[in-house]
């Protein structure tokens, strides 16, 4: 075994964790430790479900011939985006939405945050262990550049699924607009973040005066944004009964 092992295995869970313990530091009324890791664990689970489900869709839009743009925007809305925050929403919903744990609205969002950063410690610890490196700062690198991307991106989509999940309870009569428009969102965001960041996207769009990542981070700032004012707007809902 690689004496670095461990040090990597630790570079690559340390930044779902550190989002973590910033995020429920939101939570005024502290959940359950036991469901907490409950919620991560269940969302690195559903991390390999989509996987699982990306590889055998990938492959048949490999055979239906797309090519360039237009791959891409498919791959990353209806495959990617899609199906990743579908498995997170999915492995927190059947966990723990429908229990007395959820007692405040925030909870919604709390929670959806902590089954995608178990989702995001999930695909950091594959990414890691398909790597190889040459030099000890290179999974520095990798580990703080998942920090302030992937896992911070799962963390403000789910976290913004949460925010619409509160507000559907509380405004029941457009609760299916509301939920449509969280998940769209949400997916959209997703999507663009990841296509922004295409090596290939990168390659065509990009310029000396113009690189495609900034709309990737442009994107993050955005949603960290309206993540916070969301999450501040939720507090002060009332409780409702009907979850």
């Amino acid at each position: 075994m690689d004496n670095n092992f461990f040090f990597y295995i630790l570079l690559a869970i340390l930044p779902g964790l550190i989002w973590l313990l910033y995020f429920l530091r939101k939570d005024i009324l502290p959940e359950p430790k036991k469901q907490i890791i409950k919620v991560f664990a269940l969302g690195m689970i559903a991390s390999f479900v989509a996987a699982g489900l990306e590889v055998a869709l990938l492959d048949e839009l490999t055979a239906i011939g797309l090519k360039g743009k237009s791959f891409h925007l498919v791959k990353y809305i209806f495959i990617i985006g899609l199906i990743e925050e579908l498995v997170k929403y999915l492995a927190v919903r059947y966990s723990i939405i429908k229990t007395s744990h959820i007692d405040e609205p925030i909870d919604l969002p709390i929670y959806m945050i902590i089954g995608a950063l178990g989702f995001a410690t999930a695909e950091n610890i594959l990414v890691f262990c398909t790597q190889t490196f040459l030099v000890m700062k290179d999974p520095v690198l990798l580990s703080f550049s998942r920090f302030i991307g992937a896992n911070l991106l799962h963390a403000l989509c789910s976290g913004i699924i949460g925010c619409f999940l509160a507000l559907s309870f509380h405004y029941l009569k457009q609760r299916h607009v509301i939920l449509f428009f969280g998940f769209s969102l949400s997916i959209l965001l997703h999507a663009f973040f990841d296509f922004f960041m295409e090596s290939s996207i990168i390659k065509e769009m990009g310029t000396k005066d113009f690189n495609p990542v900034m709309y990737s981070v442009y994107i993050l700032i955005g949603m960290f944004i309206l993540l916070s004012f969301a999450m501040r707007r939720i507090k002060k809902l009332k409780s409702v009964c009907k979850i």
